[in-house]
C-alpha cells in the first residue's frame, strides 16, 4: 500500500500534500507550527484513525482526503467528521461511521484480522490497525495503545498473533467453557448424589428432608445461571433489533430512490416551495447531488452494500442468539432432575438402586468430560505456545534494533509496550517506537507504508538519525517521516536534500501556524467535487 495524495480543507482555505513518492520521505520545517502533524493527522483520519489534531485545530469543519495504491487499484477516502465516502474508479460508497469504513475495507482494499474480544470473535477496528505502522506525536503512551478504551495492550498483542498466523480458536474457546461448566455440574450432581445415597444407608427416614435442602442450593446455583443467559439473549436481541430498524430504513430509502430515479426519466422534479430542480441525498455530514447520474447510482449502490452489511451483521447476531438458545435449552433439559426432585420428594422418594445407578452414570460422565477437556486444554496449549515464540521473536528483533542505534543503552524490552514505572528519557522513547515498528514490520513482512511523525524527536542525536533512515530504506516499503531541523541544520541548505535514496518536502515556506490557505481551495474543491459532493 502506498499513500498517493492527502490534503485538508473546505471552501474557505485548504492543503494538499501531492509530493510524496516510494521509499523514504521526510517532511521537515526549521519549526514546529508549520502544520506537518496536522497532514499526518489527517492522512490517518481520512483513512479512518481516531481524531488526534492539535488542540485549537477544528477538524470537524474541515473535509479530510487521502488517496491510496493498493495491489494495483487506486482508493479515495474523503471523511468529514463520522461520515467517510471511498472512490475506486466511478464506483462511490458512503460509510455512516468508522465501523461501516472497517467492513468495506476488510472487504474491498486489505484484509483485517479476528481476534477474540469479549468472548466473541470479531475484526479489529481500524484504528488498533493502524498502530502497526503508524505512530503519531502526540498521546505517545509507551506503556499502552494510543487512546486505549475499549482496546487494551492485550488486543494488540492478540492482533500480532493473527496476523502471524496464530489459530484464533474461538470455537475451542468455546467448547472448553461449555464443557467445563457441564463438568462442575456434573460433579456437583455427584456430590448431591453421594451424600444422598449416604443418608439412604444411615437414615432413610429423612433422605428426603436432606435431599430437599440440598436441591434448593442446587436450584439458586441453577437459577442464576439461567439469569446470566437470558441477559446475554436479551442484550444481543436488543441489539438486533436495533440492525433490522436501520436495515428496513436504508430499505424503504432504496425504494425512495428508486422511484425518484424513474421520475427523473419521465420527466423533471421541482420543489413545490422553491421550485429548484436540485435534489440531494444526506448521509451524516455530506450531502450528494441526486440529478447526477451517476451520483445517483453510486449513492444507491452505496446505501445497497450498507444493506448489505447489516444483513450480515444481524446473521452473526442472530447465529449468536442462537447458540446462547441452544446453551440455554441444552441447561434445562439437563437440569429438570433438581428442580423435579422438589415435587417429587413431596410424594415419594426414590430407590436405593435407581440413586445408585445414577451415580454410576454420572461418574462415568464426568470421566468423559476429562478427557475431552484435557484434549481441548492441550489445542489451547499449543496456541499459547505459538503465541509464545511469537512474542519473543519480535521482541528479540526490537532489543536487535535497540542496540543497531544505541549499543550503550540499557533498556531491555520484555513486552510490546513498556510498564507504567519506565520512565524513557531524551531520545529512548522514539528509539523504542524506532525498534518496534521495524521489528513487526520484519516480523510480518507487511506491505503497509510505515509512518512516524516528529520521528527525531528526544534530541536524537544525527548518528542515530542516520541508522534509522539506513534501515528504513531497507524496508522496501513507503516510508513518511517528519522532522524539525536544528537551525544550523537548516541554514545549511544540504539537510536530506543530497542525502541519497530520501525524497525531501520543505515545509518551512508554510505561514506559521497556517499551512491551509485560500490558494489551495480550487484543487481540494475539485477532489470533493468528484465525489459528486455539494457543498
Amino acid at each position: 500500500m502506498r499513500i498517493l495524495k492527502t490534503g485538508c480543507g473546505n471552501t474557505e482555505e485548504a492543503f494538499i500534500e501531492n509530493r510524496l513518492t516510494d521509499g523514504v520521505n521526510i517532511i521537515f520545517s526549521n519549526d514546529n507550527n508549520k502544520g506537518k502533524t496536522i497532514i499526518f493527522q489527517g492522512m490517518m483520519y481520512a483513512l479512518g484513525n481516531d481524531p488526534i489534531f492539535p488542540s485549537g485545530f477544528d477538524y470537524r469543519s474541515y473535509y479530510f482526503y487521502t488517496s491510496i495504491e493498493h495491489c494495483g487499484n487506486i482508493f479515495e477516502f474523503l471523511r468529514k467528521n463520522n461520515t467517510i465516502v471511498v472512490k475506486h474508479g466511478d464506483a462511490v460508497t458512503v460509510c455512516s461511521d468508522t465501523s461501516e469504513l472497517k467492513y468495506f475495507v476488510a472487504n474491498n482494499v486489505f484484509s483485517l484480522p479476528y481476534i477474540v474480544k469479549d468472548d466473541f470473535q470479531k475484526v479489529v477496528d481500524l484504528s488498533l490497525f493502524y498502530q502497526l505502522f503508524f505512530v503519531g506525536q502526540d498521546k505517545r503512551n509507551p506503556s499502552n495503545i494510543v487512546n486505549s478504551g475499549y482496546y487494551n495492550k492485550q488486543d494488540f498483542a492478540n492482533m500480532l498473533y493473527a496476523l502471524s498466523g496464530c489459530l484464533t480458536l474461538t470455537e475451542s474457546i468455546e467448547k472448553l467453557k461449555s464443557l467445563r461448566a457441564e463438568l462442575r455440574k456434573c460433579k456437583a450432581n455427584i456430590e448431591i448424589l453421594s451424600k444422598r445415597l449416604s443418608f439412604y444407608r444411615e437414615h432413610p427416614e429423612i433422605a428426603s428432608v436432606v435431599s430437599k435442602s440440598a436441591d434448593r442450593e442446587n436450584l439458586e446455583k441453577e437459577r442464576q445461571e439461567y439469569q446470566a443467559l437470558n441477559d446475554a439473549i436479551s442484550i444481543l436481541s436488543k441489539k438486533r433489533a436495533r440492525l433490522i430498524n436501520r436495515k428496513i430504513k436504508l430499505e424503504n430509502l432504496i425504494s425512495e430512490l428508486n422511484s425518484l430515479n424513474t421520475q427523473l426519466k419521465t420527466g423533471e422534479i421541482h420543489c413545490q416551495d422553491c421550485g429548484s430542480s436540485n435534489i440531494s441525498y444526506v448521509c451524516g455530514d455530506l450531502s450528494f447531488e441526486l440529478t447526477n447520474a451517476l451520483v445517483r447510482k453510486n449513492v444507491m449502490h452505496s446505501i445497497a452494500e450498507s444493506i448489505a452489511l447489516y444483513a450480515t451483521e444481524i446473521a452473526e447476531l442472530q447465529q449468536l442468539i442462537a447458540q446462547k438458545q441452544e446453551e440455554l435449552n441444552r441447561k434445562i433439559q439437563k437440569t429438570p432432575i433438581p428442580i423435579s426432585n422438589m415435587l417429587v420428594y413431596t410424594e415419594t422418594i426414590r430407590t436405593y438402586s435407581e440413586d445408585e445407578k445414577r451415580l454410576s452414570d454420572l461418574h462415568d460422565k464426568r470421566d468423559a468430560l476429562e478427557a475431552e477437556i484435557e484434549i481441548e486444554q492441550k489445542l489451547q496449549d499449543s496456541n499459547f505456545e505459538t503465541q509464545r515464540r511469537v512474542k519473543e521473536s519480535i521482541l528479540a528483533s526490537m532489543n536487535a534494533f535497540y542496540k543497531l542505534i544505541d549499543p550503550d543503552g540499557t533498556q531491555i524490552f520484555r513486552d510490546f509496550f513498556s510498564t507504567k514505572s519506565m520512565t524513557f528519557s531524551g531520545s529512548e522513547e522514539q528509539e523504542y517506537y524506532f525498534s518496534r515498528t521495524l521489528a513487526i514490520f520484519w516480523h510480518l513482512k507487511h506491505e503497509f507504508p510505515i509512518i512516524m511523525d516528529c520521528f527525531r524527536k528526544g534530541e536524537l542525536s544525527t548518528k542515530k538519525e542516520a541508522i534509522m533512515i539506513s534501515e528504513y530504506q531497507k524496508t522496501g516499503v513507503q516510508v513518511i517521516l517528519s522532522s524539525t531541523l536544528k537551525d544550523e541544520e537548516y541554514s545549511s541548505g544540504t539537510k536530506y536534500y543530497n542525502s541519497s535514496g530520501i525524497n525531501a518536502i520543505n515545509y518551512e515556506p508554510n505561514p506559521n501556524s497556517h499551512i491551509l490557505q485560500k490558494k489551495y481551495c480550487d484543487q481540494f474543491m475539485g477532489l470533493i467535487a468528484a465525489f459528486g459532493i455539494i457543498l
